[in-house]
Order: C-alpha cells, then structure tokens, then sequence
C-alpha cells in the first residue's frame, strides 16, 4: 500500500529540492526509477540524512556500506522493468558497468527476474548478453489497465472529499460548541440576577 504523502510527491507537476526526510526518500525513489543509482545515492547517503539518521545506527559505516550495495542492485532491477521494452538485448558486462556490479551478481539478479516472471528475457552464455521477449498486453491486460487507472483516480477523489469533508464538519462542530459554552454562560449570569431580585423582593 502506497503513503497517500508518496502519492502526493509524485503526481507533483513542480517539485524543488528536498528539504525533509520523506522529500529525500521521494526524490530517491524518482532517480532509482530512471535508473540514476548515484543521484538516487547521493539523495539517501549525505549529510543531512547521516545526522538525522545514518549515524544512528550502530556500526554506521557498515550500514552505508549495505544501503550501497541494495540501491545498485534495486536501481539494476528497476531500470530492467523501466527499460526492457526499449532494448532487444543489453550486455550484461554493459549493465555491469553502469552500475558498478560484479558480473555474478548481475547474472543473478537478472536470473531471478527470469525465473519469477518478472522480466520476460533470456539469457544468451555464449555472448553473455540478455535477449528481451517482446510481447504484446492481450486486450484483457489493457482492460485491466484502463480499470487499475480508473479505480486509482476515484479513490484519489474519494480521499480529497474526505478531507474536504472533515474539515468542513469539524469547523461546524466547534462553532456550535463555542456557541453553546457562550449561551450556557449567559443563561447562569442571567439566572444568578434573576435569583437576586427575587431576594430582594
């Protein structure tokens, strides 16, 4: 389930430099997207992030070390899924290169994909490169697509009257609630000189 803030962020026509945490984790998310592992680096692992995060964690460096590692391995993965269409084959000492990978890890990452449907390839030993399959969404794919965006959308708007809503209700509930305490108010002074000149009487 995808942070309504997340979804925000990302629908954003204008976005400036990030200032908060979550800003760098979205802008993170953008460069891992398109690939881009040394933006996507660069947005996680500074200084900023270091003083309110990374040093932390005990054994601090070794953490770094590890956040590395997992951001070239996802932003491998996640340019396969943004790429792949584009591409009829890419060689795996190519990939290699762009993201500072060892070949036996990039073989392995590219494999698993293979092998749980992810990315619809093969792998070619000879000249060590990866063949892309080509294969275009059946009518049925596309509907359920058409559909995805659409429940999307109506969920979104769903969410904005919510919001909408409760701030409307909620202004409506406390002026009628410093109405009250007003009227409560005038009725106890008015009934106290009541109660006097009855006294005096």
């Amino acid at each position: 389930m995808v942070s309504s803030f997340f979804q925000s962020c990302l629908i954003l026509a204008l976005s400036g430099p990030p200032e908060s945490m979550r800003e760098h984790v979205v802008a993170a998310s953008k460069a891992m997207k398109m690939g881009d592992w040394k933006t996507c680096h660069s947005f996680i692992i500074n200084e900023k992030m270091n003083g309110k995060v990374w040093d932390l964690f005990p054994e601090a460096d070794k953490v770094r070390t590890m956040l590395v590692r997992k951001i070239q391995e996802e932003s491998l993965r996640t340019y396969l899924f943004t790429y792949s269409s584009v591409y009829d084959s890419i060689s795996m000492e190519t990939l290699s290169d762009m993201f500072e990978l060892d070949l036996p890890t990039v073989h392995s990452i590219i494999s698993k994909m293979i092998i749980n449907e992810e990315l619809m390839a093969s792998l070619d030993q000879p000249t060590q490169t990866v063949v892309m399959h080509r294969t275009e969404p059946t009518a049925q794919q596309n509907l359920a697509l058409q559909l995805a965006e659409k429940l999307g959308s109506l969920v979104e708007n769903n969410e904005r009257v919510f919001d909408h809503k409760q701030g409307t209700y909620g202004g409506y509930f406390r002026d009628q609630k410093d109405g009250y305490r007003k009227n409560e108010g005038y009725m106890r002074r008015g009934g106290y000189r009541q109660q006097q000149s009855q006294t005096a009487y």
